[in-house]
């Protein structure tokens, strides 16, 4: 009567995530005294492959055990610093577009895309307002009306008839 292979064998004999098959393809090279290509046939690898997997490791320039993480800035310091003034603000009513400019006024520059992501954070809903039709939200250019005005013409050769 032959045993049944344990339940989760398959997790350490065929590793899924690289870094498992990396360690597993070094942890047999080095414990079970397998030659560089055994190793890395055992693994998934080329002879080559392994080779450069070893020189790797042995520069130190491997890191099996770190998660994978997101790219990207891991800390916001002035997001964190505008926290809490961004959900007074959201609290008595403004949008995001309103409080960006606030913020901006009171010296603290976030964006309205930082100031969304803290509202989308703390569970808050969208609120759509635009900027006042007589005014750009835009630093460049406050005071001025940025909206563009309707089409007047068509492109020459067109199919639509001239408003003239």
């Amino acid at each position: 009567m032959t045993a049944e292979p344990a339940p989760g064998k398959e997790y350490f004999t065929a590793p899924a995530h690289p870094n498992q098959r990396r360690y597993e393809a070094l942890r047999a090279y080095f414990t079970e005294d397998l030659t560089v290509a055994e190793a890395g046939a055992r693994a998934g690898y080329t002879r080559a492959g392994m080779a450069s997997l070893l020189r790797d490791f042995r520069a130190g320039r491997v890191q099996m055990f770190a998660l994978p993480g997101m790219p990207g800035p891991k800390s916001a310091p002035r997001k964190d610093a505008a926290r809490a003034r961004v959900i007074e603000l959201r609290r008595q009513g403004l949008s995001v577009y309103e409080i960006s400019a606030r913020l901006a006024a009171e010296g603290t520059g976030l964006n309205r895309t930082g100031v969304g992501q803290i509202l989308a954070e703390q569970g808050f809903g969208r609120l759509l307002r635009g900027p006042a039709p007589e005014a750009s939200a835009s630093p460049a250019t406050a005071g001025r009306d940025t909206r563009l005005p309707a089409a007047r013409r068509a492109w020459p050769g067109c199919c639509w008839p001239s408003p003239t």
